[in-house]
């Protein structure tokens, strides 16, 4: 049983107890004023002496609790053999009238649901209860009808113990049955809490499935899944031996050992092998009718995915691994359904980032052909945002993500007419009102574009003209900016500021430096200006990357535009 709740019980049942022993003291000394009223015929100097130590005797359980402030697993022990003391310091001056209480300790010790010690109190009592009756019968029994030490004791005693006994015998049972009880119900609360944790920890692990672009990114996932799973379940402790396989968007088999020194993978004869150092796992190239899809063996677990019925994915792991728990297998088939449904996903996952990746290019061209002064600024302004994602901390995945994002980020400009959009000089404040509509022209185009990325470029195109102090064309302000608008609203200006248009000459890019840093915390979020300042030598080489015109004189420009 789980020594933490038997440890909480025993505390309670000790506490209980102690008060018991308190009440028992009061009910002793109703006996006592019945003696003296001599309705009881026991000699009244023996009794009170009697009743005194009886007292303390049964109130020593609950000042042990008093004095130690905290249950110790002594006291259990202490408050039964005080029971039984006091008990039979009772029965050796009232032994007839004492019958009954005998049983009175162990009664108390079932209490504890341990049966050492019942069996323990059942002893001692019949100890007592035999030295107290012969301490009886020598001193203070005045009506015993059976006269003699010898008839006392084999007509008195006797019958006694063997009453005594039998009732012992049937506490030790029960207080068997029952502790027996318990057990199972404690090992059946562990066993669900056990499930409780693997489900929860299956939940976890499968929910990080389901965002993975491509194959080899979903497979560092699954590794990391079948591994948390197995361990949270087993306990298992230390590295596994790994070795993985994947058929990629390129059309090829790719074998990845994790942590080995050679690949050990090789495909024979429609059969994938993969020999660990203490265990090898065989699965085929083209989907069997019948097949185990998850190898669970002492040495470690394989697990071998299809897709049109070929192999599309393998994980195979050594480690010591329990066979026959139940749990572990339930828990690996609940993971590997899910493991399936996420590949599914990933794949369509991949082709919806593909439709987004191909939409927002033919956008960007279209943007760009509109407009001949532009140039290649929605490209630049792109790769400026994917240095300064990877130097935010994004992983190369999502700085993709970031960067095709951003290509949108004019892509109101479209509906623009374009005498407005290629007017030369300055634009009348009519104008300019007209120009400061693409941001929820471009929200507006991309609001109903399904996945994560035409998600992120509709608040790019919505936010990245705020200022971070509220003073842009929408008025948002601070933390209220989307995140990821804030980094391109330093790219775009950037590159806005050293381009040539037809109302400005391009300024210097150390000029352009110079003027996103002094506007940090007041056009620019902060932290933006930061990640920029990081970037700056990675974004000149971008800038150097994809020219068009860029003039070195210094006039000023509208700067955003």
């Amino acid at each position: 049983m789980n020594k933490y709740i038997l440890t909480i019980s025993d505390e309670k049942t000790n506490r209980s107890l102690a008060n018991i022993l308190l009440l028992c003291i009061g009910l002793f000394c109703v006996v006592l004023l019945l003696n003296e009223l001599d309705i009881f015929v026991v000699e009244k100097t023996p009794m009170r002496i009697v009743t005194v130590i009886f007292a303390a005797i049964m109130a020593f359980p609950k000042v042990a609790l008093l004095v130690r402030k905290k249950y110790e697993n002594w006291m259990k022990y202490s408050t039964i053999t005080c029971a039984s003391i006091a008990i039979c310091l009772a029965y050796s001056v009232l032994t007839y009238h004492m019958i009954m209480p005998l049983v009175f300790p162990l009664i108390l010790s079932v209490m504890y649901f341990d049966n050492r010690l019942t069996i323990f109190t059942a002893v001692e009592t019949a100890v007592f209860m035999t030295a107290a009756h012969i301490v009886s019968a020598s001193l203070f029994v005045v009506d015993d009808p059976l006269h003699t030490l010898h008839r006392i004791l084999l007509y008195g005693l006797l019958p006694r113990l063997l009453i005594f006994t039998a009732f012992a015998i049937v506490c030790i049972i029960l207080g068997k049955n029952t502790q027996n009880i318990f057990s199972k119900l404690n090992t059946s609360i562990d066993e669900i809490n056990r499930t409780k944790d693997s489900l929860d920890t299956i939940i976890d692990a499968s929910r990080k499935l389901y965002g993975a672009m491509n194959m080899l990114e979903l497979a560092g996932l699954i590794k990391n899944a079948v591994y948390t799973v197995t361990s949270k379940v087993q306990g298992s402790s230390g590295i596994p031996v790994i070795a993985m396989g994947v058929h990629t968007e390129d059309g090829a088999f790719h074998h990845i050992d994790d942590n080995l020194t050679s690949g050990l993978a090789h495909a024979e004869n429609g059969i994938v092998t993969v020999q660990l150092p203490n265990i090898s796992f065989a699965y085929p190239l083209v989907k069997q009718k019948v097949r185990d899809d998850v190898q669970i063996t002492p040495n470690g677990i394989g697990m071998s995915f299809y897709q049109d019925d070929d192999l599309l994915f393998y994980i195979s792991m050594e480690f010591p691994v329990v066979t026959n728990d139940i749990l572990l297998k339930s828990s690996l088939d609940i993971l590997y359904s899910n493991i399936d449904t996420a590949m599914r996903q990933t794949k369509v996952n991949s082709d919806i980032f593909k439709t987004q990746e191909s939409v927002i290019l033919s956008f960007a061209e279209i943007s760009e052909s509109k407009s001949r002064q532009t140039g290649q600024h929605v490209k630049r302004v792109s790769e400026y945002v994917r240095v300064m994602a990877l130097n935010t901390g994004f992983d190369e995945e999502k700085c993709t993500e970031i960067a095709l994002a951003a290509m949108m980020h004019d892509i109101g400009k479209l509906l623009i007419p374009p005498e407005i959009l290629e007017k030369p000089g300055r634009l009348t404040d009519e104008e300019f009102s007209v120009i400061k509509t693409h941001v929820t022209l471009g929200e507006e185009l991309l609001k109903n574009s399904p996945g994560e990325v035409m998600s992120m470029a509709r608040r790019i195109a919505l936010y990245h003209h705020e200022r971070w102090d509220g003073k842009g064309y929408l008025g948002y302000a601070g933390e209220k900016i989307d995140y990821i608008s804030r980094f391109v609203s330093v790219a775009d200006v950037f590159d806005a500021l050293v381009s040539k248009r037809s109302y400005k000459d391009g300024w210097p890019p150390e000029k352009a430096y110079a003027e996103i840093v002094r506007q940090r915390g007041t056009q620019f979020a902060p932290h933006a200006v930061d990640v920029f300042v990081k970037s700056y030598d990675k974004i000149m080489e971008i800038l150097k990357l994809y020219p068009d015109q860029v003039a070195q004189s210094s006039e000023p420009a509208e700067q955003g535009q």
